[in-house]
């Protein structure tokens, strides 16, 4: 039998204190089938059990996929033990995910089913692998949250200090403790900061690429950290169509018959690099040889300012992620070498 398979496929759904599994393959004559399923805790302990109750069914770990969802941090420990163990990894988007599974008949929803849907998805799909990001990336994505959270809830009691402030009422102590907060949080917020420009420092290659980056006119240090940091240093971005879909800025155009909708970004991706790069779009639009013309030109050409800006945005993080592929710094008369070079003699 063991001939006659041209693909394994193990689905895992994944919550925070255990995992589904269901194990299936393929044959050569195109037959699926699913041989077996099982629960297993979310722990070391638990995911050497795992493996041990998969050897009764594999033979042989050739075409074995293991997919599973992204599903925040609950999938990335399993992630690394199945990789430490040299197997194949494909941890596939929410949104791929949730578009297969409605193509499927199924009308119920349970953590069982999601691991038989995923293991359907791993024999009849096309699989990209699962590569282990380097320790100082995830380190820095994790500073980068914290550093988010600590600025938000900073701006949010700033209003309600100063809501307080302007009231009827004398809320002198309540005042007093607000501000104690703001300098705690002040101080969290550079130590955060250090900690990353620290970080930098120490990695050769990390410190060039971030060097790279912020020779971008508009690009500081802390949007340049926070664009590596939420991709994992554009980790498993094969193109600009797959990054401005991950970051939420593909363009989405709801037409049927004679109706037009509005046409407008998806934000369907990652928030946190669309807010950050709102100011260095502003600061772009003012003081980049590049984007400061596109911008001009494109103002004119839509009803509100605020679309221009976000094309810009666009722009950065695209310009960003050709610089970091190519390994190079940005150079203000790049399209202007171009057109001379592709010029005629």
């Amino acid at each position: 039998m063991d001939l006659q398979l041209i693909r394994q496929s193990v689905g895992i759904d994944i919550a925070m204190n255990d995992f589904k599994v269901c194990y299936g393959y393929m044959t050569t004559k195109m037959d699926q089938e699913l041989v077996a399923e099982s629960s297993f805790e979310n722990t070391v302990r638990g995911m050497e059990g795992f493996l041990a109750w998969l050897a009764d069914f594999v033979h042989s770990a050739e075409n074995l996929y293991f997919v599973m969802e992204a599903t925040g941090v609950y999938h990335e420990r399993l992630c690394h033990y199945l990789n430490n163990q040299g197997l194949n990894v494909s941890v596939m988007p929410s949104g791929r995910v949730k578009k297969y599974a409605q193509s499927l008949k199924q009308r119920s929803k349970t953590d069982l089913l999601d691991a038989k849907m995923l293991c359907n998805l791993g024999l009849e799909r096309k699989l990209d692998l699962w590569v282990a990001p380097s320790q100082e990336l995830l380190e820095l994505k994790q500073m980068s949250r914290e550093r988010g959270q600590l600025v938000k809830e900073q701006s949010a009691l700033k209003c309600k200090l100063h809501a307080l402030e302007h009231g009827f009422l004398d809320k002198s102590k309540v005042i007093k403790r607000l501000r104690e907060r703001l300098q705690l949080l002040a101080v969290q917020i550079q130590e955060v900061e250090m900690e990353m420009r620290a970080l930098i420092a120490k990695s050769h290659q990390l410190k060039r690429k971030v060097d790279q980056l912020t020779s971008i006119p508009g690009i500081s240090l802390l949007s340049a950290v926070v664009v590596i940091g939420e991709t994992l240093g554009f980790h498993g971005i094969k193109n600009a169509k797959q990054l401005t879909s991950y970051t939420g800025y593909d363009v989405v155009h709801r037409e049927s018959g004679l109706y037009r909708g509005k046409t407008s970004i998806s934000k369907r991706g990652n928030s946190h690099i669309r807010a950050m790069l709102h100011m260095p779009s502003m600061t772009a639009v003012r003081c980049n040889p590049t984007l400061k013309p596109f911008y001009e030109r494109l103002k004119t050409k839509k009803s509100k300012p605020i679309i221009a800006l976000v094309a810009v945005q666009r722009k950065l993080l695209c310009l960003m992620f050709t610089l970091w592929n190519t390994d190079t710094k940005y150079d203000a008369d790049y399209q202007k070498k171009s057109a001379e070079a592709l010029a005629p003699a």
